[in-house]
């Protein structure tokens, strides 16, 4: 008890200093920078959307991307047409909200219909939810009178997002209430019942519960989740293509919820921040040598690399070696009370 009281005050004490770190960020870094941490947050939301479904509910959806981009084109599509307002990004976040919650049903009314979790239902899933998403991407590329089709969607913001200080800001306090509300989530009865079926449906149904019910209202939770990092992602990229719907996308949440460690929520952060600041810096090697235009064959050696040595991503690692602490504490505690008696 007191071991954990220790590590709980410990843990306050380092997300108090990381916080205060982060505040401070912008005026102590540059531009580039900061640009960059606002792409770490707002990717971070987005990886945690789809450890909700890999990591906590056992699903694979290669269509997650659908989500992420359409947040992107609801607001870009508002802006261009209507107006880059306020009152516009808010409309942009109800309609994303209602979009993310209709699809994310209509996907798992589909998905879901078949029961059990063999490999042929997961891959049948999978590619099921792949299909979708190529539907959504051929729609955005078809309709260019709206989405400009492949060669993007460029428009205007409002004023209070133009300053990149300010929105690295408006960024973090995003990245912190949403990670509120889903950690409450899948601390909730619901979010107990989505690992319950991870474990085995089965013996989910067996115990009393829908569980297409309840994968519906987590796809849901996931999709909302998404379509918000994305409406994000495009106020501040100011631009947006189709290229936000493809399975590429959707392979970029899978990574840097693999390198964070799946089901774990948090490790989404860290995942988020060690892809994007690799990738950042490959890019940048551009001008070194040609081969670091190829920057996707070194995520792929990245990935291979982490399944074989890290698995369980950075997360994992954190927890087995505090794991191994507490252990090794445990034991020293119990032969010193065992030597006293």
């Amino acid at each position: 008890m007191i071991l954990k009281k220790d590590i709980s005050k410990k843990m306050m004490i380092f997300l108090g200093v990381l916080l205060a770190a982060l505040v401070v960020l912008p005026h102590v870094s540059t531009l580039s920078t900061t640009a960059l941490f606002s792409r770490i947050f707002i990717m971070a939301i987005y990886a945690m959307s789809y450890d909700i479904l890999r990591g906590y509910m056992g699903f694979i959806n290669l269509g997650h991307a659908l989500f992420f981009g359409s947040g992107a084109y609801i607001v870009g599509i508002l802006f261009n047409n209507i107006g880059n307002t306020v009152p516009m990004f808010i409309l942009a976040i109800v309609i994303t909200l209602v979009y993310s919650s209709i699809a994310a049903f209509i996907m798992g009314k589909i998905v879901f219909r078949s029961k059990g979790g063999g490999a042929a239902s997961v891959v049948a899933g999978a590619m099921t939810t792949l299909a979708l998403g190529e539907i959504v991407r051929h729609t955005a590329e078809r309709w260019r009178d709206v989405t400009m089709g492949a060669d993007g969607l460029s428009f205007r913001i409002p004023q209070m997002f133009s300053d990149r200080t300010m929105f690295y800001y408006y960024a973090l306090v995003f990245l912190i209430v949403m990670t509120l509300i889903l950690r409450q989530f899948i601390n909730s009865p619901t979010g107990r019942v989505l690992m319950s079926i991870r474990e085995n449906e089965q013996r989910a149904e067996f115990l009393g519960f829908d569980t297409e019910k309840y994968k519906l209202i987590g796809l849901q939770v996931a999709g909302i989740a998404s379509g918000f990092s994305g409406v994000m992602f495009g106020v501040m990229n100011r631009f947006v293509n189709t290229e936000l719907l493809t399975v590429q996308q959707t392979l970029n949440a899978l990574l840097m919820t693999l390198v964070g460690g799946t089901g774990t929520l948090y490790g989404a952060i860290i995942g988020s921040g060690f892809v994007n600041i690799v990738q950042s810096q490959l890019l940048n090697f551009r001008s070194v040598h040609p081969i670091f235009e190829r920057w996707l064959l070194f995520f792929g050696a990245m990935y291979v690399i982490v399944v074989i040595f890290m698995p369980k991503g950075f997360m994992g690692l954190y927890y087995s070696i505090t794991d191994k602490r507490r252990a090794k504490i445990k034991n020293h505690a119990v032969k010193q009370t065992a030597g006293k008696s």
